[in-house]
Parts: structure tokens; sequence; C-alpha cells
């Protein structure tokens, strides 16, 4: 079931035509951890990026938090 809160900040839907688009390094999946959404490769270099505050990745789905509010 999707997060509807994380950290104690709510999780909004953004529709689907919302992108971002993200880099992965062929070495970034050695600095990263599949298995921790906190430390996947993908969520890492998400927080490389401008306006990005905090990312979170899983099989099921992807965060970004801007501010003090999570984006599904």
């Amino acid at each position: 079931m999707p997060k509807t809160e994380l950290d104690g900040m709510p999780v909004i839907e953004v529709p689907d035509s919302e992108e971002i688009t993200a880099a992965v390094k062929v070495d970034g999946f050695d600095e990263g951890e599949l298995n921790d959404p906190e430390q996947h490769p993908i969520a890492i270099a998400l927080r490389r990026q401008s306006g990005i505050d905090d990312a979170w990745i899983s099989r099921r789905e992807v965060l970004i938090r801007r501010k003090n509010q999570w984006f599904r």
C-alpha cells in the first residue's frame, strides 16, 4: 500500500505527466544500496539535483521531498 505520510510529513500524489530525470553513473550502484530506500542509487542521484531535498525509492514507489512535503 502506498505511503500517505513519511517522516511525519504528508505524501502528495502528482500527475503522471510530472517527470524528473536522474542520471546514475555506473559507480553510483557501488556507493548505493538497492534494498535501502534512502540509499538507493537513484535516490542518491535525485538528492544531487537542485530543488530536491530528499528522495526515497522502493520497488513500489518513488517519493521526492521538497521542503516539508513528499511527492509521489
